[in-house]
């Protein structure tokens, strides 16, 4: 099942819409940062970058957590890259 959340970005400048598949939970994503968050001092040293020049750092928790429960998978093989790279949220 997908779902789509709105998120403001870091310095409240923009907003982006994305789409979750697989039942993974919104929540998923903590932080926002768009193209222009670094220039007002937003700093995304610990998110990875996706389509548009925008930053996501998720929270690992709930990612682990959704993990064990959906995918039935050792939660320590969960990061972000394997959020992004299995298409998890876009």
């Amino acid at each position: 099942m997908d779902s789509k959340k709105s998120y403001m970005c870091g310095c409240g400048r923009n907003r982006i819409e994305l789409t979750f598949h697989h039942s993974m939970p919104p929540e998923v994503v903590d932080l926002v940062f768009c193209p222009v968050c670094k220039q007002h001092g937003f700093s995304h040293e610990k998110s990875l970058p996706i389509t548009g020049d925008w930053q996501l750092h998720f929270n690992l928790d709930i990612a682990r957590m959704y993990a064990m429960a959906k995918l039935e998978i050792d939660p320590n093989l969960i990061n972000p890259g394997f959020i992004i790279d299995g298409g998890y949220v876009e």
